[in-house]
């Protein structure tokens, strides 16, 4: 299968950006509660 572009599809850059824009600060997000909790709990 060819695509334009360089063999690169815009959607799927698009989406693979997107995923990384939204997983990495709900990641830092969750581990900052989670240490804070343990912080409480020990």
């Amino acid at each position: 299968m060819v695509v334009d572009g360089g063999g690169l599809q815009r959607k799927t850059v698009t989406s693979i950006l997107m995923a990384w824009v939204f997983t990495l600060p709900a990641a830092i997000i969750l581990s900052g509660v989670l240490y804070w909790l343990s912080l409480k709990i020990i």
